[in-house]
C-alpha cells in the first residue's frame, strides 16, 4: 500500500537530505582551503558564511516543497547533484589529488539508494563527465586513475542500485501479503479498515463524501456443499476479479469476510454508489459460473447494501453498521437486489408527537432485541412490510392507510419480545402451554405501542393480524368486516412469507405450493377478494423474476 511506501520514502529522504547537507559542508570547507580565501575582515567572513549557510538551507527546502507535477522530485535531486558536481569540479581543479576524487561517489550513492540502478547509472555518468572536465584542466596526467574511478562509479551504481531495487521488490511483496487477501488477491479486511479510516478523514477535511458498499453472495453455502470448498474458492476468486473489473479506479475493493465483499467509493453519493452496486449485481448475475443449477434461481446472485458518509453516518463504525443494515434488508426481503440505507423507524418517527418520540426510540430498540433472539423475525417483518405495502398500493388504498399498514407490518411481531428464545427457536411443534404463550404476542405488541396515540391504526393492525375471516382466529375471534383491512392484508402476506421461508421444523414451500395452500383457506382464514388480488400480484412478480 502507498501508506507504507510513503513512510519509507519519508525516512530515506530525511537521511539523504542530511547526508547532502553534510557533504556540501565538507566540500565547501575543502573549497575554501584550496582557493586560499583570506578572511581579513569580520564583515567578509560573516557574509561568506551567511551565503554558504543559505545555500545549504536550500537543499532540505527544495526536498520538502510539495509541488505537484511529474518527476518533480527527480528534477530537484538532479539540480542538487548538478550544484554539487560544479562545486566538486572547482575543488578538484585546485586540489589535483587522486584521493580527493572520492567526493564524486556521493551522487552515485544518493541516486542508487533512492531510485535504483537506472538513476544510479545516470549519476555515474555525471561523475564521469566531471572527471573528464577535471582531466582537461590537468592535462589528463592521471587517466589510469580516472578509468579506475569510472569503474568504481559503475560498480557502485550496479551494486547499490540492485540492492535498492531488490529490497523494494521484497518489501512490496511482503506488503502485498500483509494487505491483500490470500485467496482473492484484493484488499483484506484489515486493509479495508485502514483505507476507510484514511478516506473518511480525507472526506472530513475536504468536506466531501464517501459511500460504502457491502455485498453478500446469496445461497453460497449450497455451492460449497454441492461441489466442495475448493470449487467454491475458485468462484470467489472469479467474483473478486469481476468486482475489481467493474469498479475499476472508482474505488477500493476488499474481501470483508467469507463470501462478503466491500467497496469503498470516495466522492460518491448514495445514489451514484447504488448505480455502481446495480452494475456489480448485474455482472454477477449474468456471468455463467459452472454448476449454478444448485442455486434456487439457477444463477449466482448477490445482495447488496449501500450507505453514505456523512448523509447516513458520521463515523466509520456507524457507516459500516448502516451499510450492513441495508445489506440485511436486501438479503432478507428478497435477495438479488441493491438496497440503499434508510431507516423505516426514522420515517415512522415523523408521524409522532414530540412527547412520543422518546418512547418510540425504546420500541425501535426492542426490534434489535427480537433480532438477537430470533433473526427470522426481523427478516420476516421486512419482507412482510414490502409485500403488504405493494398489495396496499395495488388495491389503491389511501396514503395514510398504506403508511399504517406498512408500519403495522414492520412492527406486527414486536410482542415476541415477551416470548423466550427457547420457544421462538424451538425446532419442533409447540406444546399446548407454549402455544398459549405464543398466541399472546398480538396483545403484547398492541400494548407496547398503545401509549403512542399517533399510531392508533397501527395498534389495531398488530392486535388483529392473526384474526381469521370466519372468526376462528385469535386473540378476540372477530370476523369479516369487523377485522380492519390492514389486519386482513397482513394475515395473508404474513402466512405467505411463513410458508415460503425455511424454518427449523419445515422446508419452505414454492410459490405455487404457497398459493395453493392459501387458496384452501380462502373465505375461512383469508378475505377472498384480498387473496385474489394478492395471487395476481405474486404471479406478476413471478413473471418479471421477483419472487
Amino acid at each position: 500500500m502507498k501508506l507504507f511506501e510513503n513512510k519509507r520514502s519519508t525516512y530515506i529522504n530525511r537521511y539523504i537530505t542530511l547526508s547532502q547537507v553534510v557533504f556540501f559542508l565538507l566540500i565547501g570547507i575543502l573549497l575554501f582551503r584550496v582557493t586560499h580565501i583570506s578572511f581579513e575582515t569580520v564583515f567578509l567572513k560573516l557574509n561568506i558564511i551567511f551565503l554558504f549557510m543559505l545555500g545549504l538551507a536550500m537543499i532540505p527546502l527544495i526536498q520538502t516543497l510539495n509541488i505537484k507535477f511529474p518527476n518533480y522530485e527527480i528534477i530537484c535531486d538532479f539540480f542538487i547533484i548538478s550544484v554539487y558536481i560544479i562545486v566538486s569540479i572547482m575543488f578538484l581543479i585546485k586540489e589535483q589529488g587522486e584521493l580527493s576524487k572520492i567526493v564524486l561517489l556521493m551522487p552515485v550513492i544518493i541516486m542508487a539508494l533512492k531510485y535504483g540502478v537506472s538513476m544510479a547509472y545516470l549519476a555515474a555518468g555525471f561523475s564521469t563527465v566531471s572527471l573528464f572536465v577535471v582531466g582537461v584542466f590537468s592535462g589528463f596526467n592521471s587517466a589510469d586513475f580516472d578509468i579506475m574511478y569510472i569503474g568504481i562509479f559503475l560498480l557502485l551504481a550496479w551494486l547499490l542500485g540492485n540492492m535498492t531495487e531488490t529490497e523494494h521488490n521484497i518489501r512490496k511483496e511482503l506488503e502485498r501479503l500483509a494487505t491483500h487477501d490470500g485467496l482473492t488477491d484484493i484488499y483484506n479486511h484489515r486493509s479495508f479498515q485502514n483505507i476507510l479510516d484514511l478516506e473518511l478523514e480525507k472526506a472530513k477535511n475536504e468536506n466531501n463524501k464517501v459511500s460504502l458498499i457491502l455485498l453478500d453472495i446469496d445461497y453460497f453455502k449450497f455451492y460449497n456443499d454441492a461441489y466442495g470448498h475448493q470449487e467454491g474458492d475458485k468462484v470467489l476468486q472469479k467474483l473478486a476479479q469481476l468486482l475489481t473489473d467493474t469498479v475499476g479506479n472508482k474505488g477500493y475493493c476488499a474481501r470483508y469476510g467469507g463470501e462478503e465483499f466491500a467497496v469503498i467509493l470516495p466522492g460518491f453519493n448514495i445514489n451514484e454508489a447504488k448505480e455502481v452496486g446495480e452494475q456489480i449485481r448485474e455482472v454477477f448475475e449474468s456471468y455463467k459460473f459452472p454448476g449454478t443449477n444448485v442455486f434456487p434461481d439457477g444463477k449466482l446472485t448477490a445482495s447488496i447494501g449501500v450507505a453514505e458518509y456523512p448523509l447516513n453516518a458520521d463515523t466509520k463504525e456507524k457507516l459500516i453498521k448502516k451499510t450492513d443494515e441495508a445489506l440485511y434488508r436486501a438479503k432478507f426481503v428478497s435477495k438479488n437486489r441493491v438496497e440503499s440505507y434508510y431507516s423505516v423507524f426514522d420515517e415512522l418517527s415523523l408521524f409522532l408527537k414530540e412527547d412520543e418520540k422518546e418512547l418510540f426510540n425504546s420500541i425501535s430498540a426492542f426490534t434489535m432485541v427480537i433480532n438477537a433472539k430470533d433473526s427470522y423475525t426481523y427478516g420476516h417483518s421486512l419482507r412482510v412490510m414490502e409485500l403488504a405495502k405493494n398489495l396496499s398500493l395495488r388495491m389503491d388504498l389511501n396514503n395514510d392507510l398504506i403508511q399504517e399498514i406498512s408500519f403495522g407490518a414492520l412492527l406486527h411481531d414486536i410482542g415476541k419480545i415477551e416470548i423466550s428464545r427457547e420457544i421462538l427457536n424451538k425446532p419442533n411443534k409447540l406444546n399446548s402451554l407454549e402455544w398459549d404463550i405464543f398466541r399472546q404476542h398480538p396483545i403484547w405488541g398492541a400494548e407496547i405501542i398503545a401509549p403512542l396515540k399517533s399510531l392508533k391504526g397501527v395498534k389495531e393492525i398488530i392486535l388483529y393480524h392473526h384474526e381469521n375471516y370466519d372468526g376462528t382466529g385469535y386473540p378476540e375471534g372477530i370476523s369479516g368486516n369487523n377485522i380492519p383491512i390492514g389486519a386482513k392484508i397482513l394475515r395473508i402476506v404474513d402466512s405467505y412469507d411463513a410458508m415460503t421461508t425455511d424454518r427449523p421444523y419445515k422446508v419452505a414451500f414454492s410459490l405455487d405450493q404457497a398459493l395453493e395452500e392459501l387458496d384452501r383457506y380462502s373465505g375461512s382464514h383469508y378475505d377472498p377478494y384480498i387473496l385474489a388480488e394478492f395471487k395476481i400480484m405474486m404471479r406478476e412478480l413471478q413473471m418479471v423474476g421477483i419472487k
